[in-house]
């Protein structure tokens, strides 16, 4: 269970301690969430129709979706990135269920930036599950969903993804990594936090086609980063209440999916969520595995123009 629960950590953006830790570049606005005070980040215009980006984990930061959002920002939309409660900037304590007080979070900020209006939602990764999880609550909520490497709802892909990831690292780095004990947790030395990073660190960069650009990549996070309490919570609140595709064929929300053709989780994810849903548009790129904005800029900021209509 341990080992399924951290290995699920990585479907989104990862960390592992660094020296050259990134963040958001942008100055932190705040809104009122009852006992909470929500730090967020906005680009693009005033007026300009409203997408939140809901990134992956769940538990990690959001800073590292920012290339996202300016290209939004581009396109002429009003483009919001927040880290959810319990990480990062807005690192207060959970009590109840995440998936509960999450919720309630992507509604507090929906209400500040947008009132009663319906608003777009790009999920990464985990952050699809999120943004199915908030459509269900308050569909009339959302005017569009626009899923990133997407993680199915019922989660098929994740029964092979281990043994993906582990063959990836044997081919890189020359180990075998095999033991079940590893990921058992001793209560000793090392913290959850620190059990987790110690895996993080060896399999994020099996989440870039160039392992060394991931390894790269994953020196830019620290602890701060990253609650490996609410990953696994997260993964489990999730688990207990999952979004169902008769739910989802219920919305009147147009879907659209890009992915990467090398991803861990493709095509498994991509097959069943074709199989189950009307998708609007579907976008596979190339020479990436599950960070496009990082592996292909380019490419993947034409599919994002190519997926969201005009908004003028």
């Amino acid at each position: 269970m341990m080992r399924t629960l951290l290995t699920i950590a990585l479907l989104a953006c990862c960390l592992m301690p660094g020296t050259n830790r990134a963040e958001f570049t942008t100055p932190a606005r705040m809104f009122d969430l009852g006992e909470h005070e929500v730090r967020y980040h906005l680009r693009g215009g005033k007026d300009a129709p409203v997408v939140i980006v809901l990134g992956g984990g769940p538990g990690f930061s959001s800073w590292n979706l920012e290339p996202i959002q300016r290209r939004l920002a581009e396109l002429g939309y009003r483009a919001a990135i927040m880290d959810m409660l319990g990480v990062g900037e807005n690192a207060a304590e959970v009590r109840g269920s995440p998936l509960d007080e999450w919720v309630a979070q992507v509604g507090g900020l929906h209400r500040e930036l947008a009132d009663d209006r319906p608003v777009v939602l790009v999920g990464h990764s985990w952050g699809a599950l999120m943004a199915f999880v908030y459509t269900r609550e308050a569909p009339d909520n959302v005017a569009r969903l626009v899923l990133l490497n997407p993680v199915d709802p019922e989660r098929k892909a994740m029964r092979t993804v281990v043994e993906q990831i582990d063959a990836r690292r044997a081919r890189e780095r020359g180990e075998r990594w095999d033991d079940e004990g590893a990921w058992a947790q001793d209560g000793g030395e090392r913290s959850a936090e620190a059990h987790a990073r110690h895996q993080i660190e060896r399999n994020l960069p099996s989440y870039f086609l160039d392992y060394e650009q991931g390894r790269r990549y994953a020196e830019r996070f620290d602890d701060s980063d990253f609650s490996a309490h609410l990953n696994v919570e997260g993964w489990r609140a999730y688990r207990d209440d999952p979004v169902d595709y008769a739910t989802i064929r219920e919305w009147a929300v147009p879907i659209d999916v890009i992915g990467c053709r090398q991803d861990l989780l493709m095509p498994t994810n991509l097959d069943a969520l074709r199989a189950n849903l009307s998708l609007e548009q579907v976008e596979v790129l190339d020479g990436c595995v599950h960070f496009p904005w990082e592996e292909v800029p380019r490419a993947f900021g034409e599919a994002l123009g190519r997926v969201l209509p005009d908004p003028s």
